[in-house]
């Protein structure tokens, strides 16, 4: 028995984590005894006890801020505050000093049973440090192993952090032991999806938000571009630069949702759009080919402009830059008519267009597996949340929970549930839908004359940037053989090759398909 301890009144102290439960045992209980027996044998005081399963890399833990607020509220009526280890209180050197002597001015001594310290010993501070910086070496040295071991783990392409969007937790196939993410059934197509629809250049961000399917994804404006530029969906794990060694892409172990070349082709668009918007002026309703011309003479880009006339009158032209010495220029009203002509003759036979509707059908039907599987899901989160609906009811019933409880919790269940039924009613009746998506397609197919003739500005974009590969080349009075992209080749160019592909009694319509547009004009073909 300490003689100096005796009737003082002590605070006991507790602190653990599941790690050290789990390998040292230093289970709460066990602290707990320790510290009891001590004060016990020693005829201290107890009049307070304070557990808490927190880190002791700082002081920011919810019972260690209660302790020092009931210090404070009783100051002078605590002489103690009692530990079994000095890991237990911190595991920060400077941290652990700072509270160890502000609680020292308010006439309370921090100490531990098992490494006991005596103040009034010069050497103390330095015997204190000693039992301090150990924990603190040892995290720093644990972190040191775990971020060497993840950097590892990213070279030999094992992604060893959260899962992104799409993915899910799972077990390498080959080595069960190890941790590999899978793709997630329900919402790993949809991401493959939205790639691939926002790489045709059809779709703007904004467009694919809104995008009743993609809700399930919970994405927004401030976190889709960081979502398109993640190179894990394609297959792919960046490994940062770290001291002498330099940023690498390596081969991911996961299996990808998208190809390396769809990915590229994202990141395009991406730059193209972000160039875009700091140019607003480009969509002008008197200029809707500007951006798409490029000058007959030096190859450079066309723009437009507006000039007016002695008598006020606006005139609009298509120029090449002067100041590139190119004094190439178009009046508005000739190459709006020669293209109005090339429009029109991009108009099928009646053979492609039944060929295109039965394609069409194909891959609506494979597309929408995707929504199917969405419409489960969120059909099933529904009866689960009005089975705890029910269960919830019951427990009022039986008295279990109060009627405050129970309206709070059924307020919080019954918005969850009207958020699903508007997704569920926004994913649509696919079935009854399939023949008006199939007859609007062909329509627009058939009619694509009328619908750039009629579009405002934006959506003419739209339409030039689907079926152009290359920028128009203007040489007068028509202009230069296009070329198309290829799905649009497929069907406006090379329909004598389409015709020559038989397809045998029995084959399945994808095999034909795969030679014509899995996406094109808005909102022809899924992506």
């Amino acid at each position: 028995m300490r003689a100096e301890l005796q009737n003082k009144n002590v605070i006991l102290y507790r602190r653990v984590s599941t790690t050290d439960q789990k390998l040292n045992g230093n289970s709460l209980s066990t602290q707990n005894n320790n510290l009891r027996d001590f004060a016990r044998n020693n005829g201290m005081n107890v009049v307070r006890e304070y557990m808490e399963d927190f880190s002791a890399k700082n002081f920011n833990r919810p019972e260690f801020r209660k302790l020092e607020g009931y210090v404070k509220k009783n100051e002078g009526k605590v002489d103690y505050i009692l530990i079994t280890n000095w890991d237990r209180f911190s595991r920060n050197i400077g941290d652990g000093l700072n509270v160890i002597y502000s609680m020292k001015a308010l006439g309370v001594e921090i100490n531990c049973t098992e490494s006991w310290i005596d103040y009034n010993d010069p050497s103390h501070v330095l015997i204190l440090s000693v039992y301090l910086a150990g924990p603190e070496v040892e995290n720093n040295i644990k972190s040191q192993k775990v971020k060497v071991n993840m950097r590892q783990g990213l070279k030999e392409g094992r992604w060893n952090r959260s899962q992104p969007i799409g993915y899910i937790k799972g077990r390498d196939p080959s080595n069960p032991n190890r941790p590999l993410m899978q793709i997630d059934p329900i919402k790993g197509p949809l991401v493959a999806e939205l790639f691939r629809e926002f790489s045709s250049g059809v779709y703007s961000q904004s467009e694919l938000l809104k995008m009743p399917k993609y809700k399930s994804l919970k994405l927004s404006k401030s976190n889709l571009s960081r979502f398109l530029k993640n190179v894990l969906y394609a297959g792919k794990i960046r490994v940062p630069a770290h001291k002498e060694e330099q940023e690498v892409l390596v081969d991911a172990l996961h299996e990808p949702l998208i190809n390396y070349e769809t990915f590229q082709m994202v990141q395009y668009q991406l730059e193209q759009r972000s160039r875009i918007r700091c140019k607003p002026s480009k969509f002008n309703k008197e200029l809707p080919l500007r951006g798409h011309l490029d000058c007959p003479k030096c190859g450079g880009n066309l723009t437009g402009s507006r000039s007016t006339g002695k008598s006020g009158k606006r005139y609009y032209y298509y120029h090449c830059n002067t100041k590139n010495g190119c004094n190439v220029r178009f009046k508005v009203k000739d190459v709006h008519d020669a293209f109005d002509s090339l429009m029109k003759d991009l108009s099928p036979p009646a053979e492609v267009l039944e060929l295109f509707r039965l394609i069409m059908e194909d891959h609506y039907q494979d597309a929408e597996k995707t929504k199917y599987a969405t419409i489960k899901s969120v059909q099933n989160k529904i009866n689960s949340l009005e089975e705890r609906k029910g269960k919830l009811l019951d427990k009022l019933l039986d008295n279990v929970v109060s009627n405050q409880v129970y309206s709070e919790k059924t307020a919080i269940l019954d918005n969850e549930i009207t958020e699903l039924r508007i997704q569920l009613e926004g994913l649509g009746d696919y079935q009854n839908d399939l023949e008006e998506y199939v007859e609007f397609g062909t329509f627009l197919l058939e009619n694509i004359y009328e619908l750039y003739r009629r579009a405002d500005v934006k959506t003419k974009q739209k339409v030039l940037s689907s079926i152009l590969e290359e920028k128009l080349t203007f040489m007068g009075k028509k202009y230069r053989t296009p070329k198309f992209k290829e799905a649009f080749s497929y069907i406006y160019l090379n329909i004598s090759k389409l015709e020559k592909k038989s397809i045998k009694k029995g084959d399945p319509l994808s095999k034909v398909s795969s030679n014509v547009a899995r996406r094109g004009i808005e909102p022809l073909l899924p992506g």
